[in-house]
């Protein structure tokens, strides 16, 4: 990465360039010309190609709980029954039921896992784990609401394109920006109306942030003026899009050596609630926060190299401020975007078929 030092480290116009896609997202090139004084043709080349090949991405985040959605924390502990179609089952609450993302604690026989539903199905999945260790699948089972997640950006300029590292000990005196998403209250839930166009919209974008409407449009079938009335007047003005994310892998999100761990605190005051989104916010390996209803922290970190430096250098900074952490190291883990399958034009977000699932597991248990 030696030959990328002086492209990057001295190019000005790329770092204004950065700077303009944390704030305004990769929607609008006209205006990042017009706000970065780049000509327009030399950012979308850089935009298009040299961001790209630098190993920077641009992530859409979709405001859920402006979606009418909210957001589940689930830790599930499996038998060892359980644990044969445990992966299975989980995929299966991915594909039809709401589940964004699980994965699975190393050495344990316990998954974590992220759950989307609409608010009034969310007391379907307490039942849903309830029903789970009554049949002898899961022995334990703990779900909470989580009421904040935070998606940092990276702090690109504290990177050594040279050596490939990252400038930890700079990051302790820096707070770095990115997106917030707060539980909204039911009085403002209410006031978040969307149709299937502006899902069908935010589902691709969540998939690739550089997507044209119109090959959106050619994808869902439906009038590319259509979508363009409904990018502007539903989901830009409504915030159905939180923000734009802006994150680095230089070998790919799923490349075979990152380290993936997962930090939970005991419940924070909200003082200290605050003192841990801003901690952990500054590591360039955080990729996003979540505090749940009691009060716990929690950080889920995605370590290119560094592994023992980058544990270390937050640890430092989280025992300054009194707050231990528990550690999970995951093997696998599996993400999962907004299905529309989910969602019926004029009634809203489907009851998940949780009694379906159940079935299927205990079909494919009989047959083991």
């Amino acid at each position: 990465m030696a030959k990328n030092k002086k492209r990057v480290n001295h190019n000005g116009e790329f770092i204004k360039l950065l700077d303009a896609l944390k704030a305004y997202g990769p929607r609008n090139l006209s205006l990042i010309s017009i706000l970065t004084g780049i000509p327009r043709e030399t950012v979308r080349y850089k935009v298009k190609k040299q961001l790209r090949d630098f190993g920077f991405t641009v992530q859409m985040m979709p405001n859920f709980y402006k979606l009418g959605l909210t957001r589940l924390y689930a830790k599930i502990s499996f038998t060892r029954h359980g644990m044969k179609i445990a992966q299975k089952l989980l995929h299966e609450l991915g594909i039809g039921s709401y589940l964004s993302y699980y994965c699975k604690v190393a050495f344990k026989n316990d998954y974590i896992a992220i759950i989307n539903p609409p608010s009034k199905w969310a007391n379907k999945f307490s039942e849903f784990f309830e029903r789970l260790a009554s049949e002898g699948i899961a022995k334990d089972y703990e779900v909470q609401e989580i009421k904040e997640v935070g998606y940092p950006h990276v702090s690109y300029r504290l990177f050594n394109f040279e050596k490939g590292t990252w400038s930890l000990n700079e990051e302790e005196s820096r707070t770095s920006e990115g997106v917030v998403l707060q539980r909204a209250s039911r009085d403002e839930a209410t006031n978040y109306l969307m149709d299937s166009s502006d899902l069908a919209i935010i589902t691709e974008l969540q998939a690739d942030a550089f997507k044209p409407l119109t090959k959106i449009s050619e994808i869902v079938n439906r009038d590319p003026r259509l979508l363009r009335y409904h990018f502007q007047e539903h989901v830009v003005r409504k915030g159905l899009i939180a923000g734009y994310v802006l994150s680095w892998f230089p070998r790919g999100v799923d490349a075979p050596h990152l380290s993936r761990i997962w930090l939970k605190t005991d419940p924070l005051t909200t003082q200290k609630a605050i003192e841990f989104s801003r901690i952990t916010s500054t590591s360039p390996f955080c990729k996003f926060y979540q505090i749940l209803e009691d009060g716990t922290g929690m950080v889920y970190m995605l370590i290119d190299r560094q592994f023992t430096s980058a544990v270390r250098h937050l640890s430092k900074l989280l025992m300054e401020h009194d707050i231990g952490c528990e550690s999970m190291i995951v093997d696998d883990a599996t993400a999962f975007s907004l299905t529309m399958e989910m969602y019926k034009e004029g009634y809203g977000w489907l009851k998940p078929k949780l009694d379906d699932t159940i079935t299927m597991t205990l079909h494919e248990l009989a047959r083991q």
